[in-house]
């Protein structure tokens, strides 16, 4: 694990050395509305492993970059081995002068996903995988409805396929909600309240959002439940090449949720350090911190921690309430534009060491 750890280390520093040469000659240009980055994609999660392929993102402004926050689209196909395929499409963008908001996904996938059973106390034993083909579409849109407030609504579409389950394992012997797969498909209001100075780095302010989902036969889908969600964050600068971020984040289920919608722990977002869909429930809620540290034009490094819990009601919200932590490197794609290539090392108590090698912050 050691040397795992050593060789991606390495490998970050190769590919940052990498990436510089290749976007020398584009900082080199004035080109402050827009920049567009279309690189090898090579990233390493727990969930996945090594993924290639080819991504692209690009940063740009559709009005005066003094009162429009700037918006981003990323596309990527990419193949893992875990042999998993990937391609996809999402969008965040603000219109003139922060007048709407439009974001979303679009993308088609066969994954391999982990799944350990439903609750805070699973067994590493009762690990099995199971694959699923599906397209996924997200569309939102906010209205600014003041400055820094905006009213919209969210909706999810996915059409989920699955490939025979491990006989000998839970979800081919235990009864879930979603094992026969199908359209999962949900519409409902959101309010965001955004008073960050960069959506896509931000060294200060506010960003919030609060939102309610219904799901199931009204919109065709075949699981009716609700989706309760919030996501409150909060930057401060301490310093000239140092930020606090924080994030409090909780989603709520009620009704016939499919067993492969209910809200997660872990990932490369929520408590970096425990293996995304290990512990699934009812609900989750969890807090993270992270301070981050830039080093010149390109380089930074952080330190995070965070704790959270799925549970089933709110009497067990602290019954085996997890704790994850660690420390990472950052490379920043253009010396003008907020994107960074991330490098986290994570590790929770119980739990092995955990690496991710992607594009952009966790929060």
């Amino acid at each position: 694990m050691l040397q795992f750890a050593k060789c991606s280390l390495l490998l970050f520093l190769i590919f940052g050395k990498i990436i510089n040469l290749v976007i020398a000659q584009q900082d080199s240009i004035k080109q402050p509305e827009k920049a567009i980055f279309i690189l090898p994609l090579v990233y390493f999660t727990p969930e996945t492993r090594w993924v290639f392929g080819v991504g692209g993102a690009t940063n740009f402004n559709l009005g005066d970059s003094a009162d429009t926050y700037e918006s981003q689209a990323v596309f990527g196909v990419a193949y893992s081995l875990r042999k998993q395929f990937l391609s996809y499409a999402n969008w965040r963008i603000f219109t003139d002068q922060n007048k709407n908001l439009f974001s979303g996904e679009v993308g088609w996938y066969n994954y391999v996903y982990f799944f350990y059973g439903i609750g805070n106390d699973v067994k590493e034993s009762d690990l099995e995988t199971y694959s699923a083909r599906f397209p996924r579409l997200r569309f939102d849109y906010a209205k600014q409805i003041s400055p820094s407030r905006f009213l919209g609504f969210k909706s999810v579409l996915d059409r989920f396929d699955f490939s025979e389950f491990d006989p000998l394992g839970k979800l081919a012997n235990e009864e879930y909600i979603g094992k026969e797969g199908g359209w999962n498909v949900g519409l409902g209001p959101s309010f965001i309240v955004d008073s960050r100075d960069n959506p896509i780095y931000p060294v200060s302010g506010w960003y919030s959002e609060s939102y309610f989902i219904g799901f199931g036969k009204p919109w065709g889908g075949n699981y009716p439940y609700w989706e309760i969600g919030g996501d409150l964050r909060n930057y401060r600068s301490l310093s000239q090449s140092v930020v606090w971020a924080n994030q409090i984040a909780t989603k709520i289920t009620v009704g016939e949720t499919p067993f492969f919608a209910l809200p997660l722990l872990g990932g490369n977002r929520s408590l970096r350090g425990l293996f995304e869909g290990k512990y699934r429930n009812s609900n989750v809620a969890f807090f993270q911190s992270e301070i981050r540290k830039t080093i010149g034009n390109r380089w930074g490094l952080v330190g995070f921690a965070g704790v959270g819990n799925v549970f089933s009601d709110l009497n067990s919200i602290a019954d085996g309430a997890k704790l994850a932590y660690g420390a990472g490197g950052r490379f920043r794609l253009s010396k003008t534009k907020k994107l960074n290539l991330r490098l986290d090392l994570a590790h929770s108590p119980n739990e092995g060491m955990q690496f991710y090698f992607t594009f952009g912050e966790a929060f």
